[in-house]
């Protein structure tokens, strides 16, 4: 964490002498790369926010998708790359719960990498089969407390952000619960709505679009607020039940020793892309909440959240098979 928060810092510390490498930046198209498939929620937000910077640095902004291994693909390409600026990638919590969970890396996460910026929130939604007698998140803990079994729950993995969070629900209020990982959002949804499994825990998406349609009914959220286009979804906090806030995230890297004046330039240009009405309205329409803020808050927000399910795995015994 120390070496990560050096970078941080290091990164944003504007002197003269260093400013003057960003001069004349961007001069020529840089390059998002995305570590998903084209067409998911991730890859949607990286356009738009490719899109904006367009127009705010007056350079094409391409997407390029980059698959595989946990995410590891993409990330590391990016991490490989000349520090100039032209190369980003964009982050999920997949980010830190690779390196929470003992995910082997081909690069070291917080130490290669540079933080850019946070670009948005994505809600972390418990949503249930709707045979399941619960409306909030204390009724659905009296329902699963009532149960002579553990009570199986859907996420799209082993070792996501959801299961951890499923582990940190039940650490804390001691609930007897078992994670069923599939392989993506669309696989945890359809078992829940066949009814073999009662519960999912996931990001805004898929989910939400099933709760619009009413094939899953949506209990509650840990985040602060209540997800966009789901007024009905309230907060873990509205319902009493406290130290559980957690939410997914999306943001943008750069590889480590890119100069400070270049990661500032990147920074202020994708906040006013962050503060636009398009990219609200857009962003808002997924599901999720834009972000924002300084390199150093992204930073250390990531070192945070490293640290807290790097915990939660060790509780839970969560470790990533060899």
């Amino acid at each position: 964490m120390k070496r990560f928060l050096a970078t941080v810092l290091a990164s944003i510390t504007l002197l003269p002498a260093v400013h003057a490498q960003g001069v004349g930046y961007p001069d020529r198209p840089i390059r998002i790369v995305v570590p998903y498939t084209p067409g998911g929620a991730s890859d949607a937000v990286a356009r738009l926010v490719g899109k904006g910077l367009s127009a705010e640095l007056g350079q094409p902004v391409i997407v390029d998708n980059k698959p595989g291994a946990s995410a590891t693909i993409g990330t590391g390409y990016v991490a490989n790359q000349a520090p100039d600026g032209y190369t980003l990638g964009l982050v999920a919590a997949q980010f830190v719960t690779n390196r929470a969970v003992g995910i082997k890396e081909p690069y070291d996460s917080l130490r290669d990498l540079a933080p850019v910026i946070n670009v948005a929130w994505m809600p972390i939604l418990v949503a249930a089969n709707p045979k399941v007698p619960a409306k909030d998140l204390p009724s659905l803990i009296r329902w699963i407390r009532s149960q002579s079994n553990p009570v199986m729950y859907s996420s799209p993995g082993a070792g996501s952000l959801t299961q951890l969070w499923g582990e940190l629900l039940a650490q804390r209020l001691q609930l007897q619960l078992v994670h069923v990982p599939y392989k993506g959002s669309a696989g945890a949804a359809q078992a829940v709505m066949a009814g073999d499994v009662p519960l999912m825990f996931d990001v805004a998406g898929i989910t939400t679009t099933m709760i619009r349609e009413g094939k899953l009914n949506g209990i509650a959220t840990p985040g602060t607020e209540r997800p966009p286009g789901l007024p009905e979804v309230s907060t873990a906090r509205e319902s009493g039940v406290k130290d559980l806030d957690a939410a997914s995230f999306l943001g943008l890297v750069a590889p480590a020793r890119t100069p400070p004046a270049v990661l500032a330039r990147l920074n202020a240009a994708a906040n006013k892309v962050l503060r636009s009405k398009e990219y609200v309205d857009a962003v808002n329409g997924l599901g999720m909440s834009p972000a924002g803020g300084s390199a150093e808050d992204f930073g250390r927000m990531l070192a945070a959240e490293t640290a807290r399910w790097t915990a939660v795995a060790r509780d839970a015994g969560i470790k990533a098979a060899p």
